[in-house]
């Protein structure tokens, strides 16, 4: 039996009021629990965070450098209660000369894959995942990315304990292709996890990663080591998704010749239905 298809604005209208129920959905998740969700990497939530960087003071000639990191967060269930977080890492950068007469230099990054693989949460135990990291030669130009493809372990652990939630996000990769004429990677990174919900709304933590240049030989040039602190707030818009707000600054106590001193960073996550 032939059917007389549905018109364009009847399909239309139904994936709007699906996607107001999947929002709706969300939203109904207490405030809380999303904040936990949001400090911890690993969780099972979609989320699209957009995270803009300003790092001041950055090479020869002491010029800002910006980043803007889209990293986007998407949990896939396994077998046996088992998770597979995948996240993601797409700079687009604006780096300063670094000789004279030099422009400055807009562009893509190198864009980082992890992939976590995390055991079934226990209430109030460890949570923990492990998995590949893999630094991809996707620079569009040699001073946006370092010209190699690298790959390592990566490790998560948190633990949440009544308002606070502390661990840390921990990778080490080693390049192994690309471009012969550039340094080989050896590269260490630490991401510390330190959150205190101030309210159902508020919290305040920890922002920066320290790493590590394993090929460079002078221990004065090897770490970058940040403090800084940041203020994060969550809404709820009416009919559309949650999200959070961060800003926050910082300052390298330890840093090469030539990186940034200061740094300063606001950040929007939008938490996707899934």
């Amino acid at each position: 039996m032939h059917r007389t298809p549905h018109p364009p604005w009847r399909t239309t209208c139904v994936a709007a009021a699906a996607w107001l129920v999947a929002c709706d959905a969300c939203a109904q998740q207490s405030d809380e629990d999303l904040q936990k969700k949001l400090v911890n990497p690993i969780a099972d939530i979609v989320t699209l965070p957009f995270q803009w960087t300003t790092n001041f003071d950055t090479g020869p000639f002491s010029k800002p450098q910006h980043t803007l990191n889209i990293q986007p967060v998407y949990p896939v269930r396994l077998d046996g209660g088992w998770s597979l977080i995948n996240r993601a890492i797409v700079p687009l950068l604006s780096n300063p000369a670094v000789l004279p007469g030099q422009d400055r230099e807009y562009g893509l990054g190198d864009i980082t894959y992890e992939g976590f693989f995390a055991p079934p949460a226990k209430e109030g135990g460890l949570i923990w995942g492990v998995g590949p990291a893999l630094i991809m030669r996707t620079a569009t130009d040699e001073r946006l990315g370092q010209g190699k493809w690298s790959l390592g372990p990566a490790v998560v652990a948190l633990k949440e304990t009544g308002a606070w939630s502390v661990g840390a996000l921990a990778t080490q990769v080693w390049s192994f292709a690309g471009d012969d004429s550039r340094p080989n990677v050896n590269a260490f990174s630490l991401q510390p996890i330190v959150s205190y919900r101030l309210d159902a709304k508020q919290s305040i933590g920890y922002i920066g990663i320290i790493t590590a240049d394993w090929n460079e030989k002078r221990s004065s040039q090897r770490w970058t080591v940040p403090l800084g602190v940041s203020y994060s707030l969550l809404v709820k818009p009416e009919s559309f998704v949650p999200m959070n707000f961060v800003a926050g600054a910082g300052y390298n106590v330890i840093r090469p010749d030539n990186a940034s001193d200061w740094f300063v960073r606001f950040q929007v996550n939008f938490i996707l239905p899934k």
